[in-house]
This record gives C-alpha cells, structure tokens and sequence, in this order.
C-alpha cells in the first residue's frame, strides 16, 4: 500500500512538473490553426500565418525534421523564422507532420507511422488545404532535415509538379557507416511499446533545467548547443518536440544500415527519382559540424541533385561566419537569423511570382477559409 502511494505521489509531481513547465514556457505568437484531413483518416494541424503585405503569390510550406512540430519554426524572437518569411510577404503555412502537434490519428491506439505516410498523404493533403486557402497551386517548400528529405522525395512522388521551389536544411539524403545512429534507433524502437517513443514528455520534463547542466551526448548531436542560449533550450524543449514513431525509426535505421533509401510499403527506390527532378530550383544547406548531415554528405546531395537551378550555402567559420554551426541551431541558433535566413530569403525571392497588392492579391487572416474536410 505504502509503495503504492509513493508511486501515485511520483505520477502526479511528474504531471504537475510537465504542466508546469508547458504553461511557463509557452509560446504566445501563435498563427492561425486550420484542421487538414488526409486520404487515410487523419486529421493535421496546419498554421497559417498571414503577411501585413503580401508580395509574392506562391506560399511557403514548412515542414519540420524528426521529433520536432510547428513551434520549430514559429520559435520567438529572433528565431522565428515563420514570422521573418511572414515580414518578407509570403502567406506562411508551418505543418504538422502526423504524430506531431495537435494532429489526430483515426484510431491513435493502433496508429503506425512510416516516412512514406509523410511523402504520399501528408505532402499531398497539406499541398490541396494550402490551394484551397490561397488559389495556388504550387508552393515554395522549405524542410529541416527530414522535412526536407520529405520534400525531395515528394517531388517525385503525388507533388510532381507543384513545387515552384525547395530548399533543404540539414536535410541526409544519403548517410555514413555509423554505429551509433543504428544503435540509438534500436533503443528507441525498443523503448516504444506503444508505437511511440515519448520524446514529447521527456524533453518537456527536461526543459526547467536545460542550459544549467551540461548537455547529454544526445543533445550535442541534434544541435550545436553553444549556439542557443539557456532560455531558449527551455523553451524549446518545451514546446517544439514531437514523439517518434517506431515505423519511422524502423525505416531510418533501414536506410542508414542499407545506405539504401526504399519504401517501407514496396521496397522500391525513393532516393534516385527524387535526385532526377530536374524542373524545382533546390537550395542545399549545411551546417560546418553537423553530425546528422555532415558537410560531405550534403555536398553529395548537392552533387548528385539534377536540377538545373541549384545553388549550396555551407554556414560554419570555415565558410566565413562567426559560429560553426550544427543541426538544429540551423533554424534556431542564435545568429541564425543573420547566417541562416538571408541566403533562404534571397532563393526564395528569386524564385516566388511578385504580385501587384492593388490588384487585390494581399490577403487577411480573416479572409481566409478552413480547408473543407
């Protein structure tokens, strides 16, 4: 009995600590939110954040990596890159991936998640919300690391043809031999009895002390942490962390392994017909010490990319900046927003329609309708 109470007593701090944390870090710039309905039953969060000025027509999606949501790129203050591209005149659309912020599953207890869910229903579904919101058919995707591996291989998949332009962020397309990555993927799998490993709670449960100790091995992987400020790690870790699922661990432990990027549903090759997309200007960038996307390996992309606009930005002191620059603090260091965005805006500028604002093109956030279920 004694034990019991004790146990119960763990919970609840447990609960009130995660409660806590959410609720005194939490992000007050929110867009708006539009509920999206896939093919095959789920239900996406997609956030709308509309320009004062809008000057060009195509819309910019942002697709977050593994284990993050929306609030990667609708961070604050000086990252809050959603809210620059916003200042900048683009219609704004941040997504959810399914299992990720404040998307539904059909039936969440038997829910399973695979990378070729994100490519063949997510892509396409967000895709259809976003022209039935702006009247454009094509937009501007930009993805951090697996957003945008999602973004490549889409555009040879259902978005054949409605990518204007696409830009990678960290993005491995291909991957080194590494022990560690397949090891870590396995424990995690292993510790996802119910499809899912908590990453949500865990780093919720973390983010009142991030910045005060020493990072674990794990944190200095994802991110160069000396680039993101104490506050900043709490607030993210608060608020921009999603749960990974097993089947999309499974199928990344799979390609790094293999080295062979397949589908999980056919086995067939994703990684050369998204390589062979020839019509979407791409924009390649890296980070100096990035270890989920080591310089070599998104120079490879770059290489082996065949599209006939393509331009490479590496952001490290080897490449003239200040700070070396590692995964996560691609988005969200704190000069990103000076090393970072000016190339992304720059590409997408360059390649976004300009629209004439006295014929009507800027449009309000009240105008805009809810993506029909």
């Amino acid at each position: 009995m004694t034990l019991l109470i004790i146990l119960v007593a763990i919970v609840v701090v447990l609960v009130l600590w995660v409660t806590g944390s959410r609720v005194a870090y939490h992000l007050a710039d929110r867009p708006r939110l539009l509920r999206v309905p896939t093919a095959d039953g789920w239900s996406l969060s997609l956030w709308f954040r509309a320009p004062s000025q809008q000057r060009f027509a195509q819309p910019v999606v942002l697709c977050h990596g593994l284990g993050n949501n929306h609030a990667f790129f609708e961070f604050r203050g000086r990252s809050h890159f959603a809210r620059v591209l916003a200042d900048a005149g683009f219609q704004v659309f941040t997504m959810d991936c399914r299992g990720a912020g404040r998307t539904v599953a059909p039936e969440p207890a038997f829910a399973h998640v695979t990378i070729d869910d994100h490519v063949d229903f997510d892509v396409p579904a967000v895709l259809e919300a976003v022209r039935e919101v702006t009247g454009q058919s094509q937009v501007l995707w930009v993805g951090h690391s697996l957003g945008g591996v999602i973004g490549l291989l889409a555009s040879a998949r259902k978005a054949q043809g409605r990518l204007a332009a696409l830009v990678t962020i960290g993005s491995p397309l291909f991957f080194r031999k590494s022990a560690f990555f397949p090891r870590a993927l396995m424990l995690a799998q292993a510790l996802s009895p119910a499809g899912q490993f908590p990453a949500r709670v865990l780093s919720t449960l973390f983010a009142p002390i991030a910045g005060l100790f020493p990072p674990p091995r794990v944190a200095r992987v994802t991110a160069r942490v000396s680039n993101i400020d104490g506050v900043e790690q709490r607030y993210l870790l608060a608020n921009a962390f999603a749960d990974l699922w097993r089947g999309v661990l499974s199928q990344l432990e799979r390609w790094i392994v293999t080295g062979r990027l397949t589908s999980s549903v056919t086995g067939e090759d994703l990684r050369t017909p998204a390589l062979a997309i020839t019509d979407v200007p791409t924009l390649v960038i890296g980070g100096s010490v990035d270890h989920l996307a080591p310089i070599d390996v998104t120079e490879q992309l770059f290489t082996e990319l065949q599209a006939r606009d393509k331009e490479l930005v590496l952001v490290g002191e080897a490449f003239g900046h200040e700070v070396d620059y590692g995964h996560g603090d691609l988005i969200v260091g704190r000069d990103a927003d000076r090393d970072v965005y000016p190339p992304i805006l720059r590409f997408l500028e360059r390649h976004a329609r300009p629209i004439e604002l006295a014929a009507g093109g800027d449009r309000s956030l009240q105008d805009v309708p809810t993506p029909s279920p």
